[in-house]
C-alpha cells in the first residue's frame, strides 16, 4: 500500500471510532449523573486497573502497552468530563482547599500554587500531567521530591481559580491525590 492509501484507511478507522467515542462520553455523563445523585467517587483506581488488565489480556504483546495507554487516556478524558459535570464536587474540593489555606478566590491572581502527594511505588505523576494538558492548564513550575514511598509534587499553575478548567483540574487533583493543598494565589 502507498502512504496515501494507508492514510485513507486510517481516516476510515477514525470515522468508525468517533461514534463509539461519543457513545462512551454519553455513558460517562450518565455515570456523572449517578455519582452526583449517590455521592460516589469519580476515580476508583482498583476498577480502572481491573478494566485495563481485562481488556488487554487478549491483545498481542507487541502492542499491549500501547493499548493499555490508550485505555488509561480514554478513562482520563472521561473522568475530566465527569468532574466538569459535578459542580457541587468542584465547589466542595476547591473552595474547601481555599478555605483551608485562608485564601479567597476573589483575590486577584494569575497563578495558583498547589502541592499534593502520592505513593512513589505507584506514582500518578503522569496522570496529573495528563490532567493539566486535558484542562489546558499551563504548568509554570513543578518540583517532585521522593522520600521513602512518598512523592511530593509542587506546581505553579498559570490561570485563575474562577476559570472552569482550573476548577475542574484542581477538583480532579484534589480527589485523585493525597494531601492536596492550595498554597497561594499569585
Amino acid at each position: 500500500m502507498t502512504l496515501e492509501e494507508i492514510r485513507r484507511q486510517i481516516d476510515t478507522v477514525d470515522s468508525q471510532i468517533k461514534p463509539l467515542f461519543l457513545q462512551r462520553m454519553e455513558c460517562a455523563g450518565q455515570v456523572a449523573e449517578e455519582k452526583a445523585r449517590t455521592g460516589g467517587e469519580v476515580f476508583v483506581l482498583e476498577r480502572e486497573l481491573e478494566i485495563v488488565q481485562k481488556r488487554t489480556e487478549d491483545v498481542d504483546e507487541d502492542i499491549r502497552e500501547e493499548y493499555a495507554a490508550f485505555l488509561r487516556h480514554l478513562m482520563s478524558v472521561c473522568r475530566r468530563y465527569e468532574y466538569g459535570y459535578l459542580k457541587c464536587m468542584q465547589n466542595e474540593v476547591v473552595d474547601g482547599a481555599l478555605a483551608g489555606a485562608g485564601l479567597c478566590r476573589e483575590t486577584e491572581h494569575e497563578k495558583v500554587r498547589i502541592t499534593c502527594s502520592c505513593k512513589a511505588s505507584c506514582s500518578n505523576l503522569h496522570l496529573y500531567l495528563n490532567m493539566a494538558a486535558l484542562n489546558q492548564i499551563t504548568i509554570e513550575k513543578m518540583s517532585v521530591t521522593t522520600e521513602a514511598d512518598e512523592q511530593v509534587i509542587d506546581m505553579t499553575l498559570m490561570g485563575n481559580m474562577n476559570d472552569g478548567n482550573m476548577r475542574q483540574f484542581l477538583c480532579q487533583i484534589g480527589k485523585e491525590s493525597d494531601r492536596f493543598t492550595i498554597l497561594a494565589l499569585e
